[in-house]
């Protein structure tokens, strides 16, 4: 005799390509991974009442999940408590259309938080307000960022509103052919060099919890590549405009600290404290599109940028 059917799962339009043992853990964050392994080995899961143990499954539209367990646990996908601290910052919005959303950070917001306001809140508010996101109807998609931006930073976030674009965004973020990140920092001193690339290594010192450039291979050290350029110079600082070749965590910074001229405010990488409140002088300026597939070709060679001048 079949044990009790708990679980009874239609496979959505946010939930299609990703492989049946991720949408699992999705779907009962709280079960140990131990005890999903062992659903699978038992033949507990069925799709289309076929016995599955391939946890490497690709799900289809369409498909019926069928889980054999009484302990199991859905996750609750109705996050409107999350918003509560958001009505006091009012979001950014660059650009939208119906995949993707870019967004002005602040200065000092978080990406994520579970107990202050973030951006990622934010948005997830501001999709909920225009009827574009409905957590409690999502099974395994959570509106999410593609790449991150430091505390400190400010400037554009790309964000992707469906499961299909945002597969394929986080398959092209690394690759900087198809999405590139321009910045903007003002920095401690006159630099002579107007136009340079700064290769190196990239490690992390653990002792005082930063990154270090360094142009000598180290262990664990990862490569990093960044070009820069010269904006604007006034008084005894530098604007540069720094595009990613790499992106590591704090590159920009631990590469300007390298050369001596650190990012204003930098105090971390060096710098002389300018403000009360520890905010760095390094802006996202600029996303530029490349070479994207399929549903997002229509982005090939767009330009997003902050829509102010932000060399003052």
């Amino acid at each position: 005799m079949e044990p009790k059917t708990v679980v009874n799962l239609t496979v959505k339009a946010n939930d299609v390509n990703q492989t049946i043992f991720n949408f699992i853990k999705k779907m009962f964050q709280t079960t140990p991974l131990s005890v999903i392994y062992k659903l699978f080995r038992n033949k507990k899961i069925k799709v289309n009442n076929k016995v599955i143990k391939e946890r490497n499954y690709k799900l289809q539209l369409g498909d019926q999940i069928i889980i054999f367990d009484k302990n199991l646990v859905v996750t609750e996908r109705n996050q409107t408590a999350t918003y509560n601290n958001v009505a006091p910052l009012s979001l950014q919005v660059v650009y939208e259309d119906d995949n993707i959303l870019v967004v002005d950070k602040p200065h000092w917001l978080e990406m994520h938080s579970k107990f202050h306001t973030s951006l990622d809140a934010m948005v997830q508010h501001y999709l909920i307000q225009k009827d574009e996101y409905h957590p409690q109807d999502e099974q395994s998609f959570v509106i999410s960022h593609v790449h991150r931006l430091d505390k400190l930073t400010r400037g554009l976030v790309l964000y992707a509103k469906n499961k299909i674009t945002l597969d394929l965004l986080l398959a092209k973020i690394n690759q900087k052919e198809f999405i590139e990140k321009k910045y903007l920092a003002k920095c401690e001193g006159i630099i002579q060099e107007t136009d340079f690339t700064l290769s190196g290594y990239l490690y992390k010192d653990e002792d005082k919890q930063k990154m270090v450039f360094t142009k000598t291979e180290k262990p664990h050290a990862k490569v990093v590549k960044t070009h820069f350029k010269i904006q604007a110079q006034i008084s005894n600082a530098t604007w540069l405009e720094a595009t990613l070749i790499t992106g590591r965590k704090h590159q920009i910074r631990a590469s300007l600290s390298y050369l001596h001229h650190p990012i204003i405010n930098d105090v971390k990488y060096g710098a002389k404290q300018e403000t009360k409140k520890y905010m760095i002088a390094l802006y996202s300026t600029t996303l530029i599109f490349h070479q994207l597939p399929d549903h997002l070709s229509y982005l090939n060679e767009k330009i997003i940028k902050i829509p102010e001048n932000i060399i003052k």
